[in-house]
């Protein structure tokens, strides 16, 4: 590997935050050239334009029927940069032919890492979406990448079985700087609350906090989207306190929540997600729904607890309510655990797998 060498970090719109600005800010922080590359710049115009319960299905379709001008524009942008990594998030709507003519515009190594799962592939069913929030072709970056990246023991072992050529671990991670610890005094009243639960809603989630709600003597405070629209569940929207909670506000949420339960979705079962790493940044204390993999990472009871059912998640949260110094000392072994895996460490890792 070059003392600098050149990455190129390629996420589908032209947007700020999440997961691809924190590795590029890791890998910037090691000594790399690295430029965030945007595939569907020529698209922006059209998605700023677009509004109303139509626009994912119109978008969508434009973005079929304008894909040969993107890739046009993204392998010209990856020939003038010629990096020595292309680094790929999600954008599993690229074809074998895409990769194919990626591969001839650079000699660099191709890495992709998807955040969700590869399988899970969603449709249109007129002007509503159905299913999964994968690409019909997201299997084609399993077949074409030098290095499929993933987080899950499972989505290794199926990208292996679809023909990858190489698969390697990559869990989640963290960034201190977008979810720090805050000092509880920065904390509004608003934010403060006994249990906390921060995510948007759907079927699996409303199911095991279902119970929580019922807790008369429990202060529980529910954040996120959908909560007040899909939520069948009175009793959870009455804990809803309203929208969701990014950036240094959930933080703040963080210290203002004695507890803070994490439920993984269908698509993370077994595995972890990103709250996994996010809740114990920003030195909150952790109840994660019982995980080998999680296990692996945060050993429950030391830098975590986790559950297994909505009673034992029940019977947790009274023991912890009661026990604040134990709640502190496993809280600040998470926070020292995550620190351990910051998206520079995770950028770190990705330098070492590709370009050795």
């Amino acid at each position: 590997m070059s003392s600098q060498p050149r990455v190129a970090v390629v996420r589908q719109f032209r947007e700020t935050g999440g997961m691809p600005e924190s590795v590029l800010k890791g890998l910037r922080a090691l000594g790399a050239d690295a430029t965030m590359v945007y595939y569907a710049r020529a698209l922006d115009p059209m998605k700023e334009a677009l509004r109303g319960p139509a626009a994912g299905f119109v978008y969508e379709m434009a973005t079929e029927a304008l894909r040969p001008l993107a890739d046009a524009m993204f392998i010209a942008e990856i020939a003038r940069l010629r990096p020595d990594l292309v680094l790929i998030f999600k954008n599993d709507g690229l074809s074998t032919a895409t990769y194919r003519a990626l591969k001839l515009a650079t000699s660099g190594v191709i890495a992709v890492f998807h955040p969700d799962d590869p399988f899970n592939v969603g449709r249109r069913v007129w002007f509503k979406r159905r299913g999964g929030p994968a690409h019909r072709r997201s299997r084609v970056a399993m077949r074409e990448a030098d290095v499929y990246l993933t987080w899950s023991d499972d989505l290794m072992r199926r990208a292996r079985a679809e023909g990858a050529r190489r698969v390697e671990f990559m869990p989640f991670g963290c960034d201190p700087e977008l979810h720090p610890r805050v000092d509880l005094a920065e904390v509004p009243d608003e934010l403060k609350a006994d249990v906390v639960f921060i995510g948007s809603w759907d079927p699996e989630r409303e199911r095991w906090l279902r119970a929580l709600a019922t807790l008369d003597d429990v202060d529980f405070a529910l954040w996120g989207g959908l909560w007040d629209t899909h939520c069948k569940d009175a009793t959870l929207r009455r804990a809803w306190r309203g929208r969701p909670l990014v950036g240094r506000e959930m933080s703040q949420a963080v210290a203002g929540g004695k507890i803070h339960v994490n439920i993984l979705r269908r698509q993370n079962k077994r595995a972890h997600n990103m709250r996994t790493f996010e809740i114990p940044c920003a030195g909150g204390f952790m109840l994660h729904e019982r995980s080998a993999e999680a296990a692996r990472i945060f050993s429950p009871g030391e830098a975590c607890d986790d559950f297994g059912t909505p009673e034992e998640l029940c019977d947790k949260v009274r023991h912890y309510l009661a026990a604040p110094d134990e709640r502190a000392r496993i809280a600040e072994a998470g926070y020292r655990r995550a620190h351990e895996y910051t998206y520079t460490d995770w950028a770190r890792r990705v330098l070492e797998l590709t370009l050795g």
